[in-house]
């Protein structure tokens, strides 16, 4: 991308907003160009009439009108080929006279323009009606607000535009015209830079700068600064977003929703798989940064565009094909597969990176050791068992598995009951992460039943129970067994 250095008069001609007009009463004739259009005051819209409007087409070709009671003028250039033409208006009683307007004007064809004039500041006891001294600054706005880091491909330079004001709240006009000089606060120091950075007011009172980005994004304020008759006069400071470079490989992240996604064999179900791209100087990429996924397994989301902050995701939607065989991470076997984000570094180097996700299936309770028991008054008995899927992975983040064990009551309430303990988790319950393995813990687990009462020895019919229950569905199991 070029850099723009944006001169004077380049800015100036900038400045001038020309709004299309609504009407056209008279088309071009043959060899004719027109422009036509609307004169009116710029603060309370109304239209000027009797303004001499006078247009030149190139070196020779002239046109003159005066605007009718709605304002209303049309200048109309004999030429035989596409050229710019100059309109200007030039001592309008009260007005601000305006320097001159580009426009394009080709043979046969109409252009529609309304010109808006600002009227001259009434100072009490100047003695005319030019302005007052420039007492502040009016920020006119920036075009665009947010530019991209140089280099990228993205718009560099932004131009912005100020206004002198006096005490009126007027413009100041030419005599009165201040030198502002321009300069930068804050910022990523990556270069970035004004151009020009001292400029004069125009004839209205206002100056015009390009704001070029450096390689670095952040965020910088641009500060207008003048000395009018002693006195310093500065704006408010202006904020300029530099929007990030490219993707670089060491700041590119993928990351899951669900890295467990609980789904085999349900069709549509949903996991948001996310990317965070920043540049080489850990700010967020440009934004609009496409990312290109690709999943193994199910069907995933193409395309997105990272946000302001590098961010994007894709819905992962499971249906066919399922994460075995040939479409499985093959280091993992069934259950597992990959999902790929993709998009492109400086220089057209690709930037990527994948993560692995497991399809979890129905919950099952499997394994279990032993599967009754006689626990000795005062003894104790380990128990293990397996809660897993089909395939032997683990389940689901928000799976809970509770043991209970439990003795019936006695048949008569003055016998003292034989009591039980039971340790497993946290006051008999388990709850999982979203975990990828299998093993202690996730998988495979264990409890202890133990006499709570040694000092009762009578065979007491007891009952344990397993209860699985989360995303994966649910699963129970009993076992029974007697502790003296």
């Amino acid at each position: 991308m070029r850099r723009v250095f944006l001169g004077t008069a380049a800015i100036l001609a900038l400045a001038f907003v020309l709004n299309a007009c609504s009407n056209d009463d008279t088309g071009p004739s043959a060899g004719v160009a027109v422009v036509s259009g609307f004169v009116k005051d710029a603060k309370n819209r109304m239209p000027l009439s009797g303004v001499l409007v006078e247009g030149k087409a190139g070196t020779t070709v002239t046109a003159q009108a005066t605007t009718d009671d709605q304002g209303r003028f049309e200048l109309r250039f004999n030429v035989d080929s596409a050229m710019t033409a100059k309109i200007s208006i030039r001592n309008v009683t009260g007005y601000r006279d305006t320097i001159d307007i580009s426009i394009s004007v080709t043979p046969n064809e109409a252009v529609l323009r309304d010109i808006d004039l600002n009227p001259k500041s009434q100072v009490i006891g100047g003695g005319g009606s030019t302005s007052g001294l420039a007492q502040t600054f009016a920020f006119l706005g920036a075009d665009p607000m947010q530019v991209s880091v140089y280099g990228v491909g993205g718009q560099e330079t932004a131009v912005l535009g100020f206004e002198a004001r006096d005490s009126l709240g007027l413009p100041v006009d030419a005599a009165h015209a201040v030198q502002i000089t321009f300069s930068l606060q804050g910022g990523p120091n990556g270069g970035e830079y004004l151009s020009p950075t001292t400029i004069t007011t125009n004839a209205v009172g206002r100056a015009f700068i390009a704001f070029n980005s450096g390689t670095r994004s952040g965020v910088v304020q641009v500060v207008a600064t003048a000395t009018v008759a002693g006195r310093v006069i500065t704006s408010s400071p202006v904020r300029v977003v530099i929007n990030a470079g490219f993707a670089d490989q060491a700041h590119f992240t993928i990351a899951a929703e669900r890295r467990n996604f609980p789904t085999w064999g349900v069709a549509g179900n949903r996991n948001k798989i996310g990317v965070i791209v920043g540049d080489r100087y850990s700010n967020p990429v440009v934004v609009n940064t496409a990312v290109y996924f690709r999943s193994s397994a199910g069907v995933i989301q193409p395309t997105v565009f990272t946000n302001i902050d590098g961010l994007g995701s894709a819905d992962l939607i499971s249906g066919n094909p399922l994460p075995m065989g040939q479409y499985a991470a093959q280091q993992y076997g069934t259950g597992y597969h990959y999902v790929a984000a993709r998009t492109i570094g400086q220089g057209g180097v690709p930037v990527e990176d994948s993560i692995l996700v497991l399809w979890s299936a129905h919950a099952e309770i499997k394994n279990v050791t032993p599967l009754t028991f006689n626990i000795a008054n005062g003894g104790s008995q380990d128990f293990t068992f397996n809660v897993s899927d089909f395939n032997g992975n683990p389940l689901a983040a928000g799976t809970t598995i509770r043991v209970v064990a439990s003795v019936p009551p006695p048949p008569d309430p003055n016998t003292p009951v034989n009591q039980v303990q039971l340790a497993f988790g946290n006051q008999g319950t388990i709850a999982l992460n979203d975990i990828l393995f299998r093993g202690a813990g996730v998988t495979d687990f264990s409890f202890r039943l133990s006499d709570g009462t040694p000092n009762i020895d009578r065979p007491t019919p007891t009952s344990v129970s397993i209860t699985v229950a989360g995303p994966n569905g649910n699963a129970y199991y009993t076992l029974d067994g007697i502790v003296q």
